[in-house]
């Protein structure tokens, strides 16, 4: 009986054992834990391909009024805010700021691609490997229009570059992963699917088509990739829509960034041909109108002037159907379309004008530099890209846009110029009588609201290396004549 018992218990603990590994080996559990393992794999692969990015920046946090040891005085600003007649010295508190974002290595060189605003304005880059070593980075060149930017980085070793795939080919519903230090949690993995391709008119940035994806990105994801389960980068991740953890993030397509990149970092100019025109889809009421049944086009909005598109005869309002023969169904399709091709080539329009077909040859041209930027974008082109010194360094002063709560303050309306920031000891500026906290009006006569028209002013105002700044001091308007090179 006893033995009887015994293989009793044997056999059951046998089915038991048979019955678990049954389980255990099921084709949804190893379909599960195969799709483990590759996100694994990606993940150790990726991981030394991917940095993060440390920045310093001086910002400015408004005026501050300081008595003659230039150490702030409370009722001395109280008194200038109230009677425009305190004490001649005031100047922007400059402070240094920092911040982070991620990078990845394209080159074993140590050749970094990361996105423009998280190295804008940086006067220190420090770059963080995977195994904690860290680098000085300078940067090589800026990508404003598309957000992306190449630094480098002298490493002591070989570095591990990433591989890109073809943008071209990613769909909607793919398995992805994006990988950075997000709110500075380094090395963070997080997993998604790719929700959208082609998406546009977010604001973001002058060029937009981005790959949306689910896969969690916060601030300090900027700059690193989302790659796909053979651990191919498919973009480089930019921004967030509206909040953290909404679930909606975008990124820069591989296929764009890497050209980009390559032009950039090959110490060329972003060869970008372009038509200089802006769109909107093809609404139902518009396609009603002309009778146009499968609503597939863009809507010329407006031509800027002396563009390509101008000077070819394209205009607002014409219907875009097709170029080179090819179907356009929407502005995305004309934009990717206009951007593959080369500077000089001669494309071919399609179009609707008052419901009627014509055709219309467009010879494409490079793009301006500063073409759909805004000021303050179009201000911070990298050192690397200018040949030379810039005229307001040459002078030997820095400026900044006045607030407009500072500007109230001091009872400016309208045009309220700019605020002199700096002032270089020994500099033309200087010598000159220039100081902080003036507040310039006027170059050579012409009016300047920001540093682009100060720029311009310098260059092609002055004579004979002199130039008239007209300034407001403590309330009161005053010239000088600041004269390039004097000396004690």
């Amino acid at each position: 009986m006893k033995n009887r018992i015994t293989c009793m218990v044997l056999v059951m603990a046998l089915f038991m054992t048979s019955a678990c590994y049954a389980r255990s080996a099921s084709p949804g559990l190893e379909a599960a834990l195969s799709m483990q393992q590759a996100f694994v794999d990606v993940a150790r692969q990726l991981k030394p391909s991917v940095v993060n990015i440390q920045v310093e920046k001086n910002l400015s946090g408004g005026i501050r009024w300081t008595d003659p040891t230039n150490q702030p005085n409370e009722e001395l600003e109280e008194l200038f805010k109230h009677f425009f007649k305190g004490p001649q010295r005031f100047k922007p508190e400059q402070f240094k700021a920092q911040a982070a974002g991620s990078g990845l290595i394209i080159n074993e060189d140590g050749t970094i691609l990361t996105n423009n605003h998280v190295v804008k304005d940086a006067i220190k880059i420090r770059v963080k490997l995977h195994d904690g070593s860290e680098f000085e980075a300078e940067i090589i060149g800026q990508d404003p229009q598309t957000d992306l930017a190449v630094i480098r980085v002298k490493a002591d070793k070989t570095l591990q570059a990433a591989n890109f795939a073809d943008s071209d080919n990613v769909e909607a519903g793919q398995w992805c992963m994006a990988i950075g230090n997000p709110l500075g949690l380094e090395q963070t993995i997080t997993v998604g699917v790719v929700s959208a391709v082609g998406r546009s008119g977010i604001g973001a940035s002058a060029i937009e088509d981005f790959i949306q994806t689910d896969a969690s990105i916060n601030p300090g994801n900027s700059g690193g990739p989302l790659v796909n389960l053979n651990a191919e980068v498919i973009g480089i991740n930019t921004l967030i829509f509206n909040a953290p953890g909404s679930g909606i993030g975008f990124a820069i397509p591989s296929s764009l960034a890497s050209r980009i990149a390559s032009q950039i970092a090959g110490g060329g100019k972003v060869q970008r041909p372009y038509i200089g025109i802006s769109m909107q889809a093809l609404t139902e009421e518009l396609a009603g109108h002309f009778g146009i049944a499968d609503r597939d086009g863009a809507v010329i909005m407006q031509v800027a002037e002396g563009a390509p598109a101008a000077k070819f005869g394209l205009r607002a309002m014409d219907i875009i159907r097709k170029i080179d023969n090819q179907l356009m169904k929407n502005t995305n399709d004309v934009q990717k379309y206009i951007l593959s091709r080369d500077v000089g080539a001669e494309v071919n329009f399609e179009i609707l004008r008052n419901g009627k077909k014509e055709n219309i040859s467009v010879k494409l041209e490079q793009m301006p530099d500063n073409y759909g930027l805004s000021a303050e974008d179009s201000a911070s082109i990298s050192p690397k890209a200018k040949s030379d010194e810039s005229k307001i360094e040459e002078f030997g002063f820095s400026l900044q846009k006045m607030a407009p709560e500072v500007a109230r303050s001091l009872g400016i309306s309208g045009n309220s110029g700019l605020v002199v920031t700096d002032v270089k000891e020994d500099s033309s500026a200087d010598k000159a009588g220039l100081k902080p906290g003036d507040i310039l009006k006027q170059i050579n006569g012409v009016e300047v609201v920001d540093a682009n028209d100060a720029e311009k002013a310098l260059k092609e105002g002055g004579k004979s290396n002199s130039s008239v700044f007209l300034i407001n001091r403590s309330g009161t308007p005053m010239f000088l004549v600041i004269q390039l090179g004097t000396k004690d």
